[in-house]
């Protein structure tokens, strides 16, 4: 009798091995899900004409390191959402003239305050370091090794608006 107890606690610990693993691999799916949409075809190769617009200025925020297993940092612009850079991706953010303070979320404490004048366009390297947690590096770059880069590593991430859902299936 003593030996039946004891198969059966052994069974019932296995049974729960296996539901927390199905479980935390069910997490990480979801989580693998909560990205910010990729852009078009289309709408990449139409950024990668980096042209300005008129009043308005443009940033592009990249992420040149393809390579490296970094994690997602969400970007924002002015307490704005832009969503969530990942390696070898990049943002095409339309700002009003100005002061532009771009962040990440904590506790990533990453930033960079970027002026713009209207109808030019500025480029922002960003690079994001994982050791115990994220930590991102924003400099502004000038245009002609940012536009090389930009075509040698980067698809287009669309901008989050307003309503949108943070969980992309």
């Amino acid at each position: 009798m003593r030996g039946a107890k004891s198969w059966n606690a052994s069974r019932t610990t296995q049974a729960r091995k296996w539901t927390r693993l199905i479980c935390a691999t069910f997490l990480l799916a979801c989580a693998g899900c909560a990205t910010t949409p990729e852009a078009s075809r289309e709408r990449d190769e139409e950024a990668k004409r980096f042209e300005p617009v008129t009043r308005d200025s443009v940033l592009y925020v990249y992420r040149p390191d393809r390579f490296e297993s970094t994690g997602a940092s969400t970007l924002w612009a002015n307490g704005q959402l832009i969503g969530d850079a990942i390696s070898g991706t990049y943002f095409r953010i339309l700002v009003l003239p100005g002061r532009t303070v771009l962040h990440t979320s904590l506790p990533d404490p990453g930033r960079i305050e970027v002026t713009t004048h209207g109808g030019d366009v500025v480029y922002v390297e960003m690079q994001t370091v994982t050791e115990e947690s994220p930590h991102s590096y924003f400099r502004i770059r000038p245009a002609e090794e940012a536009q090389a880069a930009i075509h040698a590593c980067c698809k287009r991430l669309e901008v989050w608006r307003p309503g949108q859902p943070r969980l992309v299936w």
